[in-house]
Order: C-alpha cells, then sequence, then structure tokens
C-alpha cells in the first residue's frame, strides 16, 4: 500500500474513540514536517469481521467433540433450558493428556529450533580460532599457561549480531507463510461454499423488484472470489518473504564464517618454535593449519551433528507450528468435553446415561429452539482458539444501515472438512430479529478483547516490522521507541509499556517521497493484522 504525500497545509481534528479523544495535528520544524497525535487513555476492543447466514433456530441434534466415556448427564426430555446451559460432560482424564503430551512437544519442536540456532553461531564462533603449526616436542618447564576464555574480535561480535537478526526474521517469515496458506485455504472453502449456493439457486426478480436485488447470492460467489485471490496474493508475497530470508540467512553465515577466519588469521600469525634444549631432539614434522573455508558453500556444522542450514531453522519453525496447531486442537477437544445448548429451546430427546462410550459424531441429544433467530458462520483452525462462547457481537444483515447485537451461543464441536479444509461452525443468537429473510448473508464482527480506560494511541501509529515501535517526536524529531502492546482495535492500540499520556507520536513524515513498490511498511489494524504504511490515522 503506498502512503500519500500530503499538502503542506495545516490539518487539525479531533475523533472520540471508547470515552477518550486524540487529537491529530500537523507539526513543523527545522527538522521537518509530521503528522502527529497524543496518546491518550481510552477503551479499546479487539475484533473478528466473519460473514455468516441468518437462519431461525429449530431443531438441532448435538454430538460431544471427541470420543470418550459420559460423566454426567444434566438434563433430560423435556427441559427447558437457556443457550449456553452444560447439558453433559465425558470424562476429561484422556483429553487432558493429549494436551499435556501436545504441550511437550511443542517445548521440544522449540528447544530443538533454538539448538539448530546455537549450532550456526558456533559455527561462526570456532571459525575465529585457527590451528596453528605446533613442533612435536617442547619444554614443559618452559611453557607458559595461556587464557582459557578466548577474547571475541569484532568481526565475529559483528557476524553473531547479524546471524541472530536473520535467524529472527526466517522463522518470522516462515509462520507467516503458514498463516497465509492457512487463510488462503479457508478463503477456498467460503468460496466453494458461496459459489455453490449461487449455483443451486438462482433467482429471479420478483414483480416490482430489480433485477439486481434478486443477484445477492451471485454478488457473494464474485464477493468470495475476490477474497481467494486476495488471500492467494498474501501467500506469494508470504512465500517471496521466506525465500529471501532463507538465501540472507544461507549467504551471511557463509559470509560470518569466512569473514572471522580471514580476522582470526590476521590477528593470530604462529611464531617459529624455538630450537629445544635437548641438543639430540628432533623435531617432528609441523602439522598443517587448518584454514577456513572460502568457497561458497554452506558451512558445516560441528563434528558431532549434521550440517544446520537456513533450511533446517524453516523447518524447526514448521514444525513448531505445527506442533501449536495440534495443541490448540488438543484443547479444543478438551474444551469439547461439556457439552452445552447452542440455544435457548427444549430437550427433545436424551440418549445417553453416565457410563456410556461414545464416538465424537454420535448425537447424544436432540434439542429444539425456541424461534429466536440466528446467524451462523465458520471459523478456522487459527482463529477458533480466539472465540469463546458468550462473547457480544453485532450483526448487520446485507443492505441494513444498522447492526444488531448477538452473543455466540455455539462453537461446533467437530471441524468440517469437506471442503478440504478444518473449519467450525458458529452460532450467534440476536438479541431482537431482523428484517432480513432467512438464509441472508450478514456481515459479523465479534469482540475477541476489550481493555477499558488504558493508554492507547492510533493502530497505524504501532509499527511490527521485526519488533513493535512507535515514532516519538522529541525536540521536533521523531524517536523510534520500542513498545509492548495489548488489545489491537481496528483504531486504536493498547500500549502497556513504552509511553506515557502526552506524548506525541509521529503518524507520517510529510516530506518523505512516496515508496518504491518493493517497500514494505507494517502496523497494526483491529484484529491484529497488518496493514499499509503509518501515515494514515
Amino acid at each position: 500500500m503506498r502512503r500519500r504525500r500530503l499538502a503542506a497545509a495545516a490539518i487539525a481534528g479531533v475523533v472520540l474513540v471508547g470515552g477518550g479523544s486524540v487529537a491529530y495535528a500537523q507539526t513543523q520544524s527545522g527538522a521537518g514536517s509530521y503528522r502527529t497525535a497524543t496518546v491518550t487513555t481510552g477503551d479499546v476492543d479487539e475484533t473478528m469481521g466473519l460473514s455468516g447466514i441468518i437462519t431461525a433456530s429449530d431443531r438441532q441434534d448435538l454430538s460431544f467433540g471427541a470420543g470418550g466415556t459420559v460423566e454426567k448427564v444434566s438434563v433430560e426430555a423435556g427441559d427447558v433450558v437457556r443457550s449456553g446451559s452444560t447439558l453433559a460432560t465425558l470424562d476429561s482424564t484422556d483429553l487432558e493428556t493429549a494436551v499435556t503430551k501436545a504441550e511437550a512437544t511443542l517445548a521440544k519442536a522449540k528447544a530443538q529450533l533454538e539448538t539448530d540456532e546455537a549450532s550456526q553461531a558456533s559455527t561462526v564462533t570456532d571459525s575465529e580460532t585457527p590451528t596453528a603449526a605446533t613442533p612435536a616436542k617442547s619444554t614443559p618447564a618452559k611453557s607458559t599457561p595461556t587464557s582459557s576464555t578466548p577474547t571475541r574480535s569484532p568481526a565475529l561480535e559483528e557476524a553473531l549480531a547479524k546471524l541472530a537478526t536473520q535467524q529472527t526474521d526466517l522463522t518470522s517469515a516462515q509462520s507467516a507463510a503458514t498463516e497465509a496458506i492457512s487463510a488462503s485455504k479457508s478463503a477456498l472453502a467460503a468460496q466453494i461454499e458461496a459459489c455453490k449456493a449461487a449455483e443451486t439457486e438462482e433467482p429471479t426478480p420478483a414483480d416490482g423488484e430489480d433485477e439486481g436485488e434478486a443477484t445477492g447470492l451471485s454478488r457473494g460467489c464474485s464477493d468470495a472470489l475476490d477474497a481467494v485471490q486476495a488471500a492467494q496474493d498474501v501467500v506469494a508475497d508470504q512465500q517471496d518473504t521466506l525465500q529471501t530470508a532463507l538465501e540472507a540467512l544461507s549467504t551471511t553465515l557463509t559470509a560470518a564464517v569466512e569473514a572471522v577466519g580471514e580476522s582470526s588469521s590476521t590477528r593470530s600469525t604462529p611464531s617459529t618454535p624455538s630450537a629445544p634444549d635437548d641438543a639430540d631432539a628432533t623435531p617432528t614434522t609441523p602439522t598443517t593449519p587448518t584454514t577456513p573455508s572460502t568457497s561458497g558453500s554452506t558451512p558445516s556444522g560441528s563434528a558431532s551433528g549434521p550440517t544446520v542450514t537456513a533450511a533446517t531453522l524453516a523447518q524447526d519453525q514448521a514444525s513448531i507450528d505445527t506442533a501449536e496447531a495440534q495443541l490448540t486442537e488438543a484443547e479444543r477437544q478438551l474444551k469439547s468435553a461439556e457439552l452445552t445448548a447452542p440455544f435457548a429451546g427444549e430437550i427433545l430427546s436424551v440418549s445417553v446415561v453416565e457410563g456410556d462410550v461414545v464416538a465424537d459424531s454420535d448425537v447424544v441429544i436432540v434439542i429444539k429452539g425456541d424461534g429466536a433467530t440466528t446467524v451462523t458462520t465458520t471459523v478456522t483452525l487459527d482463529q477458533i482458539q480466539d472465540v469463546t462462547v458468550g462473547q457480544t457481537a453485532s450483526v448487520t444483515p446485507a443492505g441494513a444501515v444498522e447492526a444488531t447485537g448477538g452473543t455466540v451461543s455455539s462453537i461446533a464441536l467437530l471441524p468440517d472438512a469437506s471442503s478440504g479444509t478444518s473449519t467450525y461452525p458458529v452460532t450467534i443468537e440476536l438479541a431482537e430479529p431482523v428484517a432480513a429473510p432467512e438464509g441472508s448473508t450478514a456481515s459479523i464482527s465479534v469482540v475477541t478483547g476489550r481493555a477499558e480506560s488504558v493508554l492507547t494511541v492510533p493502530s497505524s501509529a504501532v509499527s511490527t516490522t521485526i519488533r513493535t515501535t512507535v515514532s516519538v517526536l522529541v525536540d521536533g524529531r521523531p524517536v523510534v521507541t520500542p513498545v509492548t502492546v495489548g488489545v489491537v482495535g481496528a483504531t486504536r492500540t493498547e500500549i502497556t509499556d513504552g509511553l506515557t499520556r502526552g506524548q506525541e507520536i509521529v503518524l507520517a513524515d510529510l516530506d518523505a517521497d512516496l515508496p518504491s513498490g518493493d517497500s514494505t511498511t507494517t502496523s497494526l489494524t483491529g484484529g491484529g493484522f497488518p496493514r499499509g504504511p503509518g501515515g494514515r490515522g
């Protein structure tokens, strides 16, 4: 996203945010012209944007999301229950064990990454000490002890620092690529469903109805196709970034070994051994000194293990991402040990008793709704860990001007993998009926996090390139300041450390040239996803 050059005119405004306010202004000094904002206190809501289908509550078959032994049944046929009420529970012993094992697998994967990163650093460190020629015999009495802890050269310190930075860049790029691929698969699954509906339901305009009003599903299919294309573009960009990080780390590792080796050879030229005291002693031929490799190949690892390349670290990070996904699934199954009512209604039947063994797809309870309006949507494996029953949401039916409040009433215990990607159906119960036909689409905003009366800044002011920072205006000049963020909203971000109320922060350098097509600036926006340059407030 390109940043526009703003006109050199005075800009000032006030935007009310969650009970607080922020003043935007243009500041000019001898050092430059900047668009700024003041650090204030206010409320921040972190939201997740989704789309869904409006339905009416009716009969629904309920299953546990995991297999196991029924520990308790809390209802019987004829009972009237509220939305979210506990209906039955499973013995969670095995599920808790699965979570523990998943946590151990994740810890092991993280430890492997740390070991391999340290091994790469050791490869560079070991290259600083060349093997000098030594005589076969020496006089012990005249030997002088040397220090057992060598001093690192400036070349080594610089090489290790650069190596650590690029290792972090590589693992971050690998995680970003993994997330982008997951999001792309989810978008493709949504597109398949949207276009399938458009193919099976070809609406025809009714009397007095505009033709455009009867093609909502077709427009939905078109929007879904656009979303798939956008997601695939992100995948391509992230894969390019990953490839660049792989090449950069490989080049840095090879160059560091060569540079440190050359520096060490220059500083540590072996001296000519003195003649032995024993005139009859005949020195043996000195050994050949070890020379650091000057080839362009990837440096070897230690003699006790295989070579640790940039690709090795990428694989380590991929293993961590996989282990995290497995842990998320294990935790989800543990949560599914408690079966809750997806909406208020009457229990029609209960087919299990305490002690029964059930599979994850067995229907155990049937419930009939009371006619409340609901909206159904789906979330991905990455999103499900941020969505819980009871969260508030706002729902805007297609064509409506105002949103209607609602509450997340249920999250499916089993994923739907019919499209090739696992997604979890989510039901949102609306607080009041909406003037929209059943089956119509709606946009959804689920509040996944909230912070009240906290220190906030515009989300666009927070940069997440390599580390999280904000530019603070000090004596007319921007100073990059590390910060710690909390809840990230659509327009405001909570700052938990690094800033104080009243400080002036820089949103944009009005004198800066337009960035090239290859430049990238990452800032926070709602839900924690990066967006364009920080010049947008």
